[in-house]
C-alpha cells in the first residue's frame, strides 16, 4: 500500500498503531467468556433451558399436552404459552434496543411491539414460541421439547411481498394491520407525514427529469439472504432467589437488560444485578436486545430455585438477517455532474417481525440520505411500503440501512456517468454532500482523490471493453461513495456517559469506562485516550487496567458498543475525568507543600510551583507520603450537540469474471474513510478490512435458501451457509483520513458501522465494467452471472 496515514494532530497514543490492550490475553486463550463463567463446575445446581422452535412458518398451537415431557427424568420445570403469568405480560419487540437506558413506556428509537413473550403462533420456521423447559442438561431439555404433544393449525407459508399482498395470505400481525400484511406508516419512523405511501417529496422530480441530459433506471434488491456470522451465541444464566435476580450474560446491554427485567417482571432495579461477561463479535445482531429468553430463564429459575442457563445454538442464532429492501430508482443528470432528480420506490420484506426494516427503508432516507449524502440534489421523491412475510425477520446488521440504499444508488450513478460519458467521481463531487458543510464537500473530495490514486482508477476501461485473459476471463473496476456513520451530535439519544479514573498510590491506574468489548477495540481506544490525558503523570497504556466486566450493582452505567461511537464517546468523557484527577493531585499537593493551588501545576510526574519549578513534589509521593487514599477522577458528560456535519467514505474494487463458470473473484479493494480523528490506527484499519470482507461475503457467496412450499430455511448452519475464508480475501488497502473535524477534543465520527456499506456496490459496478451485465440482487452466484451473460448474448443477437 502506497498511502500512509498521517494524523492531523500528533498524539502519543491516540491515533497510534499500539497493540490492542487485550490482544495478548485473547491470543493466549486467557480471556474468560460467558461459557467459561457458566459451567457446572462453578454452578453445580445450574439447569439448562430449551425453547420450542416452531416447525412451521405459519403455524398456530391449538392444544399442547406436556405430560410425556414432564415425566422425562431430569426435567425440572415447564412454562407454557397459556400459563397465567405469561399471558398477562405485555408484548415485547423484535426492534433494536435503544442506545440509552429506556423504560418500556418511552422509546428513543421508534419500534413496534409485535412479539409476545411466549406466543402460541409461529411466524417463521425457528420462531421461539409455545413452551420452555428447564432440565439437568440441554440434551434433556431438548428431548423434552420433542416430547411435547402439540396439535397445530397450519396456514400456507409466503416468503415474497407479492404473495403477502394476496387476499389469501394469512394476516401475520393483526395488531399492526388487521386487514393485510403491509405495515402501516408511522410518522416517527417515516420522518414525517406520508400520503399514498409517499414519504419524501422534495422539489419537483418530473421537472428534474425534463431538465436532465440523461435518465437511467435501476431495480436492485439487497438483504434477506445473509446472517451476521457472530463468533459467540447469545445467552444468559439467571438465578432468582426470593425477591432478587442475578444475571450473567454475554449480551452487551447490561443496564438495558436490567431495565427490561424490571419492566416485565416488576422487580425494583436495586433487586436486579446484571453481570456482563466478554462476548465474541456481534456485527449488530445483539442490538436486538430485549430477548425473551431473559424472561423465560428468570421465570424457570424462580420455579426451580436453581440458576437456569439459556444459550442459543447455531440454528437458533440464525434468527435475524440483513433486512431485505428492493429499490426501483430513477435518476436524472446533466453533463456537468449535476443530479437533477432522484425518484425512489422502496419495498421492504421484513420477514416475520418488524426489526429495523421500516426505519432502514424510510427513516434512513430522511435522517441519512437527504441531509447527509445527497443534499445538493434539489428534486427527490420516495415511495415506501413494508411487508410482513414468513421469512426470518430482518434485524440489525452492520451498516444497517446504508447498504440497501447505496446498492441501487451507486449503480444508478455509475450508469448515469456512462450515459453522460463522464467519470462517476465527477458526479459524487458535484452532487453529493450534506446540509451542514459547504459545497463542494472537502471530505468527499479527499476520500475520492486518495482512494482513486491508490487504486489506479485512471486505468479503468470502458464497459465490456477489457482484454480477455486466458481466453475466457474479463476484468473490471467499480467504485462508490457514502457518508460515514454518526458524529457526536447524532448520538443525542444515548444520554449521559460516565467514566472514572482511579489513580493508585503507586500511580497505576484503573479505568472504568464501561462498555462491552466485542472485538472492535473501543476499550483500546479508551485506554489510549486515558494515557494521553494522564501524560502529566507519565502514564502509559501498560500502566492502565481497564475494567472489562460490567456489573450494574458495582459499576457505572454502561455505554453500549453500537453505532461505532464508543471509541470516541468514551474518550471524550475521559478528558474530563483526567482533568478531575489533575485537579485533585494539585489540591492534595498544595496542602502538603503549603502553597496555594493556583500557584501549582503538574507535568512529567511532578507537582511544581509555576514561578519556581525547582520547588516540587513527586506525584508518586502525593499519596504514598499521605494517607494512600487513591485519587479518583470522575466525569458524567452529555454529548456535544454542536452540529458539525459528517465525513465520507469511498470504495473501489477490481474483479475478474470467469465467463465460462460464472465465478466472480475480487482482485483488489481500496477503502478510504475520513473519520475526523483516528482513535486507534491499527484497530481502525482492521475494521476497514473486516468491513469490506462482510460486503464481499454478502455480494458473492452468502445466501439463505428456503423451501418455498413450506417456508423452511434449508442451510441454517455454517457448513451449508457459505462464508468467505481467508483464501478468498484479496489485497485490501485501508486508507484513513482526517479532513472533516467534529466537535470536542477529538472530533471523531464512527467508522466500523460504515465500512461494509459500499463494498457490494463497488463490486457490482466492477462486474458491469467487466462484462456489461447488472445482477438484480445479491449474492452474485455463478448461476446469476451465467444467466445474465446468456440474456446479454441473446439481446445482442437480436439487434
Amino acid at each position: 500500500m502506497k498511502y500512509q496515514y498521517v494524523p492531523r494532530v500528533k498524539r502519543k497514543y491516540v491515533g497510534s498503531y499500539e497493540p490492542k490492550i487485550d490482544a495478548k490475553e485473547k491470543a493466549m486463550g486467557r480471556t474468560k467468556f460467558f461459557d467459561d463463567q457458566t459451567i457446572k463446575a462453578k454452578n453445580p445446581r445450574m439447569l439448562y433451558c430449551s425453547i420450542l422452535r416452531s416447525p412451521y412458518a405459519n403455524g398456530k398451537i391449538l392444544s399442547m399436552d406436556t405430560a410425556k415431557a414432564e415425566a422425562l427424568e431430569g426435567v425440572r420445570a415447564i412454562i407454557r404459552f397459556d400459563d397465567p403469568e405469561i399471558m398477562v405480560m405485555p408484548p415485547t419487540t423484535n426492534s433494536w434496543t435503544d442506545t440509552a437506558i429506556t423504560p418500556y413506556h418511552r422509546e428513543t428509537v421508534p419500534k413496534w411491539f409485535d412479539r409476545k413473550v411466549l406466543d402460541d403462533t409461529g411466524r417463521f420456521v425457528g420462531d421461539l414460541i409455545g413452551v420452555a423447559v428447564a432440565a439437568d442438561t440441554r440434551e434433556i431439555a431438548d428431548e423434552a421439547i420433542r416430547l411435547m404433544d402439540i396439535r397445530w393449525e397450519v396456514a400456507p407459508a409466503f416468503l415474497e411481498v407479492e404473495d403477502a399482498e394476496k387476499p389469501s395470505a394469512k394476516v401475520l400481525h393483526p395488531e399492526a394491520n388487521p386487514t393485510g400484511n403491509q405495515l402501516p406508516h408511522r410518522n416517527d419512523l417515516d420522518g414525517g407525514v406520508s400520503m399514498d405511501d409517499i414519504v419524501v417529496d422534495k422539489g419537483d422530480v418530473e421537472k428534474g427529469f425534463v431538465e436532465a441530459d440523461a435518465v437511467v433506471e435501476v431495480d436492485e434488491t439487497f438483504g434477506g439472504n445473509s446472517t451476521q456470522g457472530t463468533l459467540d451465541y447469545r445467552g444468559c444464566m439467571i438465578e432468582w432467589v426470593d425477591d432478587k435476580i442475578e444475571v450473567w450474560t454475554n449480551h452487551y446491554y447490561s443496564d438495558q437488560v436490567r431495565m427490561h427485567l424490571h419492566d416485565m417482571l416488576g422487580l425494583p432495579l436495586a433487586k436486579i444485578r446484571v453481570h456482563n461477561t466478554n462476548c465474541g463479535a456481534h456485527m449488530g445482531k445483539w442490538n436486538m436486545g430485549e430477548q425473551n429468553f431473559f424472561l423465560l430463564s428468570a421465570m424457570l429459575s424462580k420455579r426451580t430455585g436453581c440458576p437456569v442457563k439459556y444459550k442459543m445454538n447455531v440454528h437458533e442464532e440464525f434468527a435475524e438477517t440483513r433486512t431485505q429492501i428492493r429499490f426501483k430508482l430513477k435518476a436524472g443528470g446533466k453533463k456537468d455532474g449535476t443530479i437533477t432528480a432522484l425518484d425512489f420506490d422502496g419495498i421492504g420484506n421484513q420477514g416475520a417481525y418488524n426489526g429495523v426494516t421500516g426505519y432502514a427503508l424510510t427513516g434512513f432516507m430522511n435522517a441519512e440520505g437527504i441531509p447527509r449524502l445527497f443534499y445538493p440534489v434539489e428534486n427527490i421523491r420516495m415511495r415506501s411500503r413494508n411487508f410482513f412475510t414468513n421469512r426470518i425477520p430482518g434485524g440489525v446488521f452492520r451498516s444497517v440501512g446504508n447498504v440497501q440504499q447505496n446498492f441501487p444508488l451507486g449503480q444508478a450513478v455509475d450508469q448515469l456517468a456512462e450515459k453522460l460519458n463522464i467519470d462517476p467521481i465527477d458526479i459524487y463531487k458535484k452532487s453529493f454532500g450534506n446540509s451542514y458543510d459547504p459545497q463542494p464537500n472537502a471530505s468527499i473530495a479527499s476520500v475520492l482523490d486518495a482512494a482513486s490514486k491508490e487504486f489506479g482508477w485512471e486505468n479503468r476501461h470502458k464497459t465490456d471493453d477489457g482484454p480477455l485473459i486466458d481466453g475466457y476471463k474479463k476484468r473490471g473496476m467499480g467504485m462508490t461513495l457514502h457518508n460515514q456513520w454518526h458524529a457526536e451530535w447524532q448520538e443525542n439519544e444515548r444520554g449521559r456517559v460516565e467514566t472514572t479514573i482511579r489513580v493508585n498510590p503507586d500511580l497505576s491506574v484503573i479505568l472504568n469506562a464501561p462498555t462491552k468489548e466485542t472485538g472492535a477495540g473501543g476499550n483500546s481506544a479508551a485506554v489510549m485516550a486515558c494515557a494521553d490525558n494522564l501524560s502529566f503523570l507519565g502514564t502509559t497504556p501498560d500502566d492502565i487496567k481497564w475494567v472489562s466486566d460490567g456489573d450494574t450493582e458495582m459499576g457505572l452505567r454502561d455505554c453500549p458498543p453500537t453505532d461505532s461511537v464508543v471509541s470516541f464517546i468514551l474518550s471524550e468523557c475521559i478528558v474530563g475525568a483526567a482533568l478531575d484527577v489533575k485537579r485533585q493531585f494539585i489540591e492534595r499537593a498544595a496542602e502538603m507543600m503549603n502553597i496555594k493551588e493556583e500557584l501549582l501545576d503538574i507535568a512529567d510526574g511532578k507537582v511544581y510551583k509555576k514561578t519556581e519549578p525547582w520547588i516540587y513534589i513527586e506525584a508518586s509521593n502525593v499519596m504514598m507520603e499521605d494517607d494512600c487514599v487513591p485519587i479518583t477522577g470522575r466525569n458524567v458528560r452529555n454529548n456535544n450537540k454542536t452540529v458539525t456535519g459528517i465525513a465520507y467514505g469511498a470504495w473501489f474494487a477490481e474483479v475478474e469474471v470467469d465467463t465460462e463458470t460464472g465465478k466472480v473473484t475480487v482482485l483488489d479493494l481500496v477503502i478510504a474513510n475520513d473519520v475526523g480523528q483516528v482513535m486507534h490506527a491499527s484497530g481502525a484499519e482492521a475494521q476497514q478490512i473486516g468491513g469490506v470482507c462482510i460486503g464481499m461475503g454478502e455480494t458473492l457467496t452468502e445466501e439463505l435458501f428456503y423451501d418455498k412450499r413450506t417456508g423452511t430455511p434449508l442451510n441454517v448452519n455454517y457448513i451449508d451457509y457459505k462464508m468467505l475464508t481467508m483464501a478468498d480475501v484479496p489485497e485490501i488497502s485501508p486508507l484513513l483520513l482526517e479532513t472533516w473535524k467534529g466537535a470536542s477534543e477529538y472530533g471523531a465520527c464512527g467508522l466500523a458501522e460504515s465500512t461494509p456499506t459500499g463494498a457490494s456496490t463497488a463490486i457490482a459496478n466492477a462486474v458491469y465494467n467487466a462484462i456489461g451485465i447488472r445482477v438484480p440482487n445479491a449474492p452474485f452466484s455463478p448461476k446469476k452471472i451465467l444467466e445474465g451473460l446468456a440474456e446479454k448474448e441473446m439481446k445482442e443477437a437480436q439487434k
